[in-house]
This record gives structure tokens, sequence and C-alpha cells, in this order.
């Protein structure tokens, strides 16, 4: 009895000072694994986007190869009914709520799950990735622009067909992504770059969080033309992803997207607006 009471007395508890270097090199390892473990997350989710756009991709070629080379519209309107480019490839993915419409008996489907949820938008919206602008015809509520065959495109390898894009201040998306230079001259670049020196307002209703990477202001606000809901979004680690006009998906570091190279394409290529009166370059 001796012996086990003399070896508790001589026992040795930690200090205060001891204490708090353990918690302070326990903060210090937490500050710098968990935006690590952040930064995997994002990259995980970033890897599931770009597979969602290579699978819309396929789609795409599969619609593509059955449509003599044509692109679907990006909308297009019988009746009371719209009809996106969702519900155009549906048939080959099949991979979101696709629904029939009880009076025309048309199908339509908007983007809002399945593959065409990118993992890091924040909200659930139609149109959650678009097509782009100038190829992809919107004839919804009478319009009359033709249908564009890839076969006449020049470098359709290097052309932005399908974009992730921003969320709109309104409850939907926008079916394409703008593609016009003049939309891309303020605030939020096709190529990532921000002008802190201008206000935006022209780009969007509310002020755009250059840290959030999306609109703030109120969930029922008018979703603006040209706004953060059309623009490419560089959500996953700086880097956005992108589907080629060949099929292939790709992820581009802010700042490399290039207007000229990648989205811009030359009158008699896209889809001829003189139909509604005016042509934007």
């Amino acid at each position: 009895m001796l012996k086990s009471s003399s070896c508790r007395s001589n026992r040795v508890a930690f200090t205060l000072i001891e204490l708090l270097v353990v918690i302070a090199i326990i903060a210090i390892l937490a500050a710098i694994l968990f935006p690590v473990f952040a930064q995997a997350r994002e990259k995980a989710r970033a890897i599931s986007c770009l597979s969602n756009l290579k699978q819309i991709g396929l789609g795409m070629m599969m619609y593509v190869q059955d449509y003599d080379e044509k692109l679907p519209m990006a909308q297009y309107g019988v009746g009371d009914t719209q009809v996106a480019w969702e519900a155009a490839i549906y048939p080959y993915i099949k991979n979101d709520q696709g629904t029939v419409n009880k009076n025309s008996g048309l199908l339509q489907a908007w983007g809002s799950s399945g593959i065409f949820r990118c993992p890091s938008f924040g909200d659930v919206q139609s149109s959650m990735y678009g097509v782009h602008l100038d190829l992809f015809a919107d004839n919804w509520n009478g319009g009359t622009r033709p249908t564009v065959s890839i076969a006449g495109i020049d470098a359709p390898a290097d052309k932005i067909m399908v974009a992730e894009k921003g969320r709109n201040q309104g409850s939907w998306g926008w079916q394409y992504f703008s593609t016009w230079q003049w939309d891309c001259a303020d605030g939020v670049k096709t190529d990532g770059k921000i002008d802190d020196s201008k206000d935006n307002t022209n780009i969007a209703v509310g002020k755009y969080d250059k840290n959030k990477g999306d609109c703030d202001g109120a969930a029922n606000a008018d979703a603006v033309w040209a706004g953060c809901g059309m623009q490419p979004r560089y959500r996953h680690n700086g880097t956005s992803n992108f589907v080629f006009l060949d099929g292939h998906a790709k992820a581009i570091n802010k700042g490399q997207l290039k207007w000229y190279k990648n989205i811009y394409v030359p009158f008699g290529q896209a889809a001829d607006w003189t139909s509604q009166g005016w042509y934007p370059y």
C-alpha cells in the first residue's frame, strides 16, 4: 500500500502553459488543414460538375447526329408550351425531371436536377448550365431564327457550346450564357476579371459579391438580362467547366477564357439574327 501511494504522489499534472501550448498547436493545425479539406471537397464537386457536362455534351452530340448536324434550339414555343434545349436532349440522357405537358403533349424539362445540376450551385434553378446564345436559336414568342449546323462552324473544338453560369435573382435561369462582347465589358467578364471600380449596376439588381461568386439581393427580384445569371462562373477553386462543340468537356482557369477564340462566332456561322431585324456584331 505504501508503494502504491508513493507512485500516485509522484505523478505530475500538465501546467496551464502546457495546456495552452497544446491548444495553440491544435488551432494552428486546424487553420492549416480546414482550408485544404474545403478545397478537396470543392475539387470533388468540380469533378462531378465536369462529369455532368461531359454527359450533356455526349447527349448533345447524339442529338446532332440524329438531326443532320443541327444544334437544338435554346427554346421554342408551341402554343403556350415552352420547350427548352434540356427537353430536346432529354431522350438521350433521361436524367432530369422530364414531364409531358397535358395540353400540348410535348415533353418539357428544365435542367434543374440530375446531371443538369452543378453540385456547387447554391440554389435549385432551371438551366444551371447554359448554351451558346448565338448558336442555339431562341424561337420562343414567335421567333424565326434557323437552327445552326456544326459543320459550318470554324474550329468547333475551340468554341464553347455549354457553360456553367451564375444564379439569377429570380426562381428561374436563362437557357443560355451571354456571348456578346458588350455584355461582358464591365464588372463580371468572361475572362473572369472583376473591375472593382465599376458599381456593376448594369450587371445585376443588387451587388456582385466577388467572394461568393454569384449575385445577392432579393430572391424574387427580376432575373436581369445579361446579369450574373448569364455569365460563366468560376466556383471550383477559380475554375469553371465548359463543353465545346466537338463534345469534349474541359475546366478553364479564371482569366484564361478568350472571347474571340472560345466564344465569338462570325455572322454566317451563327443563327441568322437578321430575321429579327438586327445582329449583335
